[in-house]
């Protein structure tokens, strides 16, 4: 049993127990220390803890043995002890945290979804990504480095502290927030949870020098071109490509076995085939946006896992592209058929109505739920 020897101390311990229990009625109680090394100090703990029973916060049980000593402290009126100690109750502070967070501007997927996640655990007076309820300043400079990295240029790939220092005023900003953000994308599904701080950041389009986007097809980038095989373009240089030809489709893949069997197995010459690595990394978004708007493409194809991070990656490419996106070799009835059963993924019940793989949404959050890898089916052309 622990005591207390500081009287703030163990008001708030009372009111931290009250919110932990989410103010259910059960007796909270609390032990002041009965040995001091000094009468003066026993004096002020009495003295503090009797003033807090006169505003009826609190009832104080005294020692049967040593009248003088407090034996026992038990929470009485929370709202008293509140004003009492000068503390604003967490329920406050959660309405007053959610309600400035609601008015920060989001403008990437991430940060968007980053707000919701924040936003349901204060709801329910948890932590999120160790953000207390009610920390507001500390949830939106996370939720302003969340902009800042995932902000989408179209120049080209921008390192991590150049574009925190541009974008937010402060090389670090993002840095310093970069563990919450990778675990929340971990969590989310946007990155594999085995990946390493430079593998997110290469995958995210953040490391100092960003991976080549692969890509096979009649496409041009200073005379480097993909045939039947395919070429890897440095995202900057993506604004150059041309075209050599007619494009009949454009088609995304998720992993990389399935790109490598697609292009050397089904590719036609007139399609092209992009490998996204799991989420695009912007690199990849640019070369999306290029190839579509100078093919002049109707829509885009994707093929992914059918799993909640595959399906959230086509959500991603599908709200990054000017042009609708269609899932390929994703169905209920392929999973069903060749992947393994699964519990019901209840997070997805809220998937985007609008969304092309919303059908697929609304299966994995059902009993009948069926999660496949990619790389069990064999490449089919689109």
């Amino acid at each position: 049993m622990k005591r207390h020897g500081d009287p703030r101390a163990l008001l708030h311990s009372l009111l931290d127990r009250y919110e932990r229990d989410a103010g259910t009625v059960r007796r909270i109680t609390a032990h002041p220390t009965q040995a001091f090394a000094e009468t003066a100090d026993r004096e002020r703990l009495v003295q503090a803890l009797t003033a807090a029973r006169d505003t009826g916060g609190v009832t104080l049980d005294w020692d049967r043995d040593a009248p003088h000593l407090i034996a026992r402290v038990v929470l009485a009126d929370a709202n008293a002890l509140y004003r009492h100690i000068g503390r604003t109750p967490l329920s406050v502070q959660q309405k007053a945290g959610a309600a400035a967070l609601r008015d920060f501007e989001t403008t990437t997927d991430v940060s968007r979804e980053l707000l919701a996640e924040i936003l349901a655990k204060w709801g329910a007076g948890k932590p999120c990504l160790a953000i207390a309820p009610g920390a507001t300043d500390e949830a939106l400079a996370l939720l302003r480095a969340a902009e800042g990295a995932f902000t989408i240029f179209d120049s080209g790939p921008m390192p991590l502290r150049t574009r925190s220092a541009r974008l937010l005023g402060d090389s670090k900003a993002i840095e310093r927030h970069l563990s919450k953000l990778l675990s929340f994308l971990k969590a989310n599904g946007r990155l594999s949870p085995d990946m390493s701080r430079d593998e997110a950041l290469d995958s995210l389009g953040l490391a100092k020098f960003p991976q080549p986007v692969l890509i096979a097809g009649p496409v041009s980038v200073h005379g480097s071109q993909g045939d039947l095989t395919y070429v890897g373009v440095p995202p900057e240089a993506l604004c150059d490509a041309t075209l050599l030809g007619p494009v009949r489709s454009v088609l995304t893949i998720e992993n990389l076995e399935s790109f490598h069997r697609h292009v050397r197995e089904v590719r036609g010459e007139e399609d092209v085939v992009i490998y996204c690595g799991g989420f695009p990394a912007q690199g990849v978004v640019r070369a999306l946006r290029h190839i579509a708007a100078s093919a002049s493409v109707p829509v885009i194809h994707h093929w992914g896992d059918i799993d909640p991070g595959g399906i959230r990656i086509g959500r991603f490419i599908e709200q990054s592209v000017p042009v609708p996106v269609i899932p390929h070799l994703m169905s209920a009835e392929l999973a069903t058929a060749n992947g393994r059963a699964v519990g019901a993924i209840k997070a997805l019940e809220s998937f985007a109505d609008n969304s092309a793989f919303q059908p697929l949404a609304k299966f994995l959050a059902s009993d009948a739920a069926y999660w496949l890898e990619q790389e069990v089916l064999d490449p089919v052309r689109v």
